[in-house]
């Protein structure tokens, strides 16, 4: 039987295009989001579940699903996610929150109801989305740096805690990708400052070493690559596709 991927997040940006990928490249894949998609149409081999990765119980019903149907689960990858451009007295409780429900929890409650079933197989695979957020310090993206530094942390000490049951554990750590994720933020950037959308993409985009946002396929690759046997001997790293960002 083919290997099964499960992808968060899947409706658009980095989330579609690794189920995108993993499905090309001959896995059976499930994508699961808050949102409806049509990413499955016409794919072989695809499923699409409405989940909130931050509810419990939609997360135990979306696993229970998967294992009951394909009785396997060889890749998790968590790209779900939400981000925050505020400063820190201006965000409310509720929003910090919600931030932390989704980000840390819907990575937490996706790892907790995969692993036996992983366990059980001793092996498998999971890749949690992280970013140079959790690297560097960005002005009003404190709350949103500190989710994802938690990420970090909390894939270094899983890769650790699962080694015996041969489960690897590593995040990727994007820079700026062409996401609508992204681009709401540059919307927001460019209202604070009353500037045009397109003059403060271009500032951003020249900050970047190849003077461009990276497309999500190229953040794909670099997950499908940590998932597959290439990458055998990895375990507890954090992978930066960021142009170099974290080395300036």
């Amino acid at each position: 039987m083919k290997k099964v991927a499960v992808i968060t997040g899947a409706a658009q940006g980095i989330g579609r295009a690794t189920l995108e990928l993993f499905n090309d490249r001959e896995y059976i894949t499930v994508g699961l989001d808050i949102k409806e998609s049509d990413v499955c149409r016409g794919r072989s081999d695809c499923e699409f579940l409405r989940c909130d990765v931050s509810k419990e119980e939609q997360v135990k019903e979306a696993i229970d699903h998967i294992n009951t149907k394909y009785g396997r689960i060889d890749a998790l990858i968590n790209v779900a996610g939400i981000v925050l451009v505020k400063p820190i007295e201006e965000t409310t409780w509720e929003e910090f929150q919600k931030l932390y429900e989704v980000n840390v929890g819907g990575y937490f409650l996706m790892i907790k109801h995969v692993l036996p079933i992983m366990k059980k197989q001793k092996r498998g695979v999971i890749i949690n989305t992280a970013s140079v957020s959790g690297h560097v310090g960005q002005v009003r993206h404190s709350l949103y740096g500190a989710t994802k530094g938690a990420i970090i942390a909390l894939t270094r000490a899983l890769a650790w805690e699962l080694a015996p049951y041969r489960i690897r554990v590593n995040s990727v750590s994007p820079g700026s990708v062409d996401t609508e994720m992204l681009r709401s933020d540059i919307m927001v950037e460019a209202k604070r400052l009353e500037r045009s959308f397109e003059e403060v993409k271009k500032e951003r985009e020249a900050e970047q070493a190849f003077g461009r946002w990276a497309d999500p396929k190229e953040i794909a690759e670099a997950i499908f690559f940590l998932t597959s046997d290439a990458a055998s001997f990895i375990t507890g790293t954090d992978l930066l596709v960021d142009c170099g960002w974290v080395s300036k």
